[in-house]
């Protein structure tokens, strides 16, 4: 290939790109941008480094070049979501163009099937949040993991070869810290050696070219072992062999066959066809070259199988190999057609048409992309709406948020900077303790979703009957609870956080019920629960263990201004039977919690 055709094929493809993926510049962060964010702002250098490098800190996994990106991006941009999005832009471009190099250089020099490949996989819808959304990591890992294939293949092709090891195997790091997949690098360059070069090398020198390789293994699976069984994410998600694994190999790979998507069941037609098709030239014409591409694709989404969702863009690595194996295809009827003279105007408009379609399926997905992003603002931009500006040592705690809060709490702080403090009952570990802060509210939802805000009286104190800490005669201790304020106006709601503690493992599910009682012991208002809403239930709580659970009684219009009280209630959520409370001897004394002086105000 030509420098000449080398810049006419960049130009093509930058063309390509920045056509289909003009609308991320007009895009908001989203998801654990917001978290990113946060932490590079809040943190000094030192602390951002350790958060991300120190394994000992990761509650998730360990992608301290996802981390690193982030910090730089933040001195560069601060707050700005353009300059994030010009930069995946940028990226995905760089894949494009490895992807464009790697093919040629596979190939010897096969320049039209290099292009091909190239614009087919440039602006697929299928992985286009990767390209939309700073948060996810798959972007980089890919530059990362494509980089060090190619540095691979000409240190097996060049005789000068020892600086390409080197540069693969730094690649081949930095891909492996920044996402997880990188662990089947290795694997895709053994298949490299073996499938494409083929050089002939004995046993003892081939395994000596991967021992470098397989010492990394040997640090980094017990380090991924030690994190993920620490990780927030596989311990409340789930992450292992079960029945829906199969179901998600199967689903990834009619996305692969077309990545365009089919309904079922033409799109499990078309994989058997597809597999038909790649299995009789890889195979029974020993196509080598097909045979690593599939054994490539396969792997690049295999680590996401266990997981218990499906997402198409896990595939922004894995499609590249659909995208080669559609232009060989192509070319393979271009060689065999070559006198046929409709073949090139059909083949290029096909093409176009391909391109066309991607590029406003891209803008489709920006558009939905941008509107969830929306969604999830809500909460946040409710508020913003109401306070220009927050005093220092502002604390927001939210209840039953429609927004994860670790995502809030990143919208604040790039909106009111470090004096905004945000919490949630999301955890359920953790107290409120809502008069540790200078200015703190109550934020909870009404019955459509809409932000409601309980200021917190700092200087209001109020007891509980019997005192606490309170034991029933179930294993289960009520310590302590909080509430915004001693009064609420009529069409608020009382919102009461309860801490709760086991005294020992329990088989029972049990349930709460808060009640609004005026003097003549008439119910007014009321509200039941499980624990967290169904999210903990007691047989589910470890000895010994607090749960927090913050409980949302809603208070009706005619409801009349006076002095009320409030009586909590534990009882047996499959008999209805109440929980009888004991005193130090263990006598049933009651079977209510009676906190007195509630008052609705006008």
């Amino acid at each position: 290939m030509t420098r000449r055709m080398a810049l006419a094929g960049i130009v093509i493809l930058a063309a390509v790109i920045c056509i289909a993926y003009q609308p991320a510049l007009r895009l908001n962060f989203y998801g654990d941008d917001y978290s990113f964010l946060e932490t590079a702002g809040r943190s000094s250098l030192t602390q951002y480094l350790a958060f991300y490098f120190d394994p000992r800190l990761q509650t998730g996994w360990y992608r301290p070049m996802q981390g690193l990106l982030f910090g730089v991006e933040w001195l560069l941009f601060g707050g700005n979501p353009v300059g994030y999005h010009l930069v995946n832009v940028l990226v995905h471009l760089a894949n494009v163009l490895l992807l464009f190099a790697l093919v040629q250089t596979v190939s010897r020099g096969m320049w039209r099937l290099a292009l091909l490949s190239a614009l087919i996989y440039a602006a697929l819808p299928l992985y286009s949040v990767s390209v939309f959304w700073p948060g996810d990591a798959d972007f980089l890992l890919t530059f990362f993991y494509l980089s060090s294939i190619w540095f691979w293949v000409m240190y097996l092709q060049q005789a000068d070869k020892r600086r390409f090891f080197v540069l693969s195997f730094i690649f081949f790091l930095l891909a492996l810290t920044t996402k997880e997949f990188g662990v089947t690098l290795p694997v895709i360059l053994l298949l490299a050696d073996r499938l494409l070069v083929r050089e002939k090398i004995p046993l003892l020198a081939l395994v000596r070219r991967y021992l470098p390789f397989a010492g990394i293994y040997l640090i980094y699976l017990p380090l991924e072992y030690y994190i993920q069984s620490r990780s927030v994410l596989t311990n409340t998600y789930g992450y292992g062999i079960a029945t829906h694994v199969a179901s998600n190999f199967i689903q990834y790979l009619t996305w692969l066959a077309f990545p365009w998507g089919l309904p079922a069941p033409l799109n499990y037609l078309w994989l058997v066809a597809a597999l038909a098709l790649l299995g009789f030239f890889a195979l029974k014409k020993k196509n080598m070259r097909l045979l690593f591409l599939g054994i490539a694709a396969v792997l690049a989404f295999l680590p996401v199988t266990p997981f218990p969702w499906f997402f198409t863009r896990y595939l922004y690595l894995a499609v590249m190999a659909t995208a080669v194996v559609m232009a060989s295809l192509v070319e393979w009827v271009a060689t065999r057609l070559v006198h046929a003279r409709w073949l090139a105007p059909s083949v290029s408009a096909a093409l176009a048409l391909v391109i066309v379609s991607s590029a406003f399926g891209s803008a489709s997905a920006a558009a939905d992309f941008a509107e969830l992003g929306r969604q999830t603002r809500v909460p946040f931009r409710d508020i913003a709406q109401r306070h220009a500006t927050f005093p220092e040592d502002t604390y927001l705690y939210f209840v039953n948020p429609p927004t994860l809060t670790s995502q809030l709490s990143g919208m604040f702080f790039l909106r009111y900077g470090a004096a905004v403090r945000v919490a949630s009952d999301e955890s359920g570990s953790q107290r409120a303790n809502l008069r540790d802060h200078a200015n703190a509210y109550v934020i909870y939802f009404d019955d459509q979703r809409r932000t409601r805000e309980l200021p917190v009286d700092k200087s209001f104190s109020i007891e509980a009957r019997p005192s606490l800490p309170i034991t029933f005669t179930a294993p289960i201790q009520l310590e302590d609870f909080e509430l915004a304020s001693a009064n609420v106006k009529p069409a608020q709601a009382i919102v009461v956080i309860l801490y709760w503690r086991a005294r020992a493992r329990m088989a029972e599910n049990y349930a709460m019920r808060v009640e609004l009682v005026d003097a003549r012991g008439a119910v007014l208002a009321q509200a039941e629960q499980t624990p967290r809403r169904g999210q903990a239930p007691t047989s589910a709580w470890l000895s010994g263990a607090l749960v927090a659970d913050a409980i949302q009684l809603p208070i009706a219009e005619h409801v009349p201004p006076g002095a009320y009280r409030l009586e909590i209630a534990l009882y047996d959520a499959a008999t209805r039977q109440r929980v009888p409370i004991v005193d130090a001897r263990g006598n049933a004394i009651t079977d209510r919690v009676v906190i007195e002086s509630i008052g609705l105000v006008e």
